[in-house]
């Protein structure tokens, strides 16, 4: 019996270690700014939790719609600007604390009169250094303008950061968008509600699998105040072959954390070994003489070239 992981690794590997943790709550579905600035309190108590429970604590990621909530009406008169004195109490946090911080605010448009549903990536200076706006918004409740692109950047410890939100995970392309523009960890904030926990183990699973990379998929848990229905919680932290390293419970407010090492993700993805999906997709056939070993690097994929008709 063959026992270990999937992937094939040669030669000295240098890497650092880069110690995330998830928080996963049920942020309080906002009907006035008052409930919003619980949320941002709730958000920042558990920053320092972190930092004191996780001495050496790298990168903390919160859930999706974690200021406002997603109550089935209303939060469209709450939202934040991006630049304002709320962002800046997570900004100073994060610099008070020495730590990178990723979230996820519903913000004022500039784009249009619909709102943006965007992550940041603030660093332990207090900068906001990173945006990503969704992709896929989720059809027809989120009222949005989609974004346009899943730009990546880098973070501490040798990461590479690709963020896709919540539905995004529904839909490969955005997984391989992230890693094809060089994620080596792709962060998922979600608001993942009940009977969608056996989709949220397949989308994780399959996205760090397929993709050669580290997975922090943080969740919303609990039933808020305000909303419809219930968020399961379970927040994982995946590695490169699917596995989960660490998960959290079902449906509780509560704190996990893994250490990752971003380098050996760059390393593995350089090499023709088997089961190396993110080499093979742009190295078809790389074992067949008539390439010299490299194969096939033509795009020769439709759906990836083609507008929608």
């Amino acid at each position: 019996m063959n026992v270990g992981n999937l992937f094939a690794l040669n030669g000295k590997i240098e890497t650092e270690a880069l110690s995330v943790v998830g928080f996963q709550f049920a942020p309080i579905g906002a009907q006035c700014f008052d409930e919003v600035d619980e949320n941002i309190d709730t958000v920042l108590e558990y920053m320092e939790r972190a930092v004191a429970g996780f001495p050496g604590l790298d990168l903390f990621v919160a859930p999706e719609a974690c200021f406002q909530g997603f109550p089935p009406s209303g939060w469209q008169d709450y939202l934040l600007d991006i630049n304002g004195f709320r962002i800046q109490r997570v900004k100073d946090k994060c610099k008070e604390l020495n730590i990178w911080g990723i979230f996820n605010p519903l913000v004022k448009p500039t784009n249009g009169n619909c709102y943006e549903n965007t992550a940041i990536v603030i660093d332990n200076n207090g900068h906001i250094v990173h945006k990503y706006t969704k992709m896929n918004p989720w059809i027809p409740f989120e009222t949005m303008h989609p974004g346009i692109s899943c730009p990546v950047c880098d973070g501490p410890k040798g990461s590479k950061i690709g963020i896709i939100i919540c539905a995004d995970g529904d839909y490969p392309e955005m997984w391989r968008e992230a890693a094809y523009n060089g994620a080596n960890v792709i962060v998922r904030p979600t608001h993942y509600m009940d009977p969608w926990s056996h989709a949220w183990d397949i989308t994780n699973k399959a996205g760090a699998y397929f993709n050669q990379v580290y997975v922090v998929a943080v969740n919303c848990s609990g039933y808020a105040k305000n909303e419809s229905f219930s968020c399961f919680g379970r927040s994982m932290i995946l590695g490169p072959d699917g596995n989960v390293i660490v998960e959290g419970s079902n449906g509780n407010i509560g704190l996990i954390k893994a250490d990752l090492y971003p380098g050996i993700i760059d390393h593995m993805r350089k090499q023709a070994v088997h089961s190396n999906p993110m080499y093979s997709f742009r190295h078809r056939g790389g074992s067949c003489p008539d390439f010299d070993g490299k194969g096939d690097v033509r795009m020769l994929y439709n759906a990836y070239k083609e507008d929608a008709k």
